[in-house]
């Protein structure tokens, strides 16, 4: 298997991840009784956000470089975390 031919970004390997463990977990969500069941709602919409995403990941692979675009993506979940953990911080 070559995996330079299908240009793996960060975000498509996540992406792809989140899609293969989001299906089965959100279809087991969806088969809970009550109020419970709509944790498999929102599973299934994290999965469509997550298609979407890779979709719009592999439109930019095919404009840009492979590693550019990879590294961009690296850098801007980097920045979310740092601003997520900052504002957990700072919020006490």
């Amino acid at each position: 298997m070559n995996l330079k031919k299908y240009k793996p970004t960060f975000v498509a390997v996540l992406a792809v991840f989140g899609i293969i463990f989001g299906i089965p977990f959100g279809a087991y969500c969806l088969t809970l009784t009550g109020g419970a069941s709509l944790g498999g709602v929102v599973v299934f919409g994290i999965v469509f956000v997550l298609a979407i995403l890779l979709a719009f990941d592999r439109l930019l692979v095919s404009c840009f470089d492979t590693k550019k675009v990879s590294i961009v993506e690296l850098v801007l979940f980097t920045l979310g975390l740092i601003i997520y953990y900052l504002d957990d911080l700072f919020s006490k």
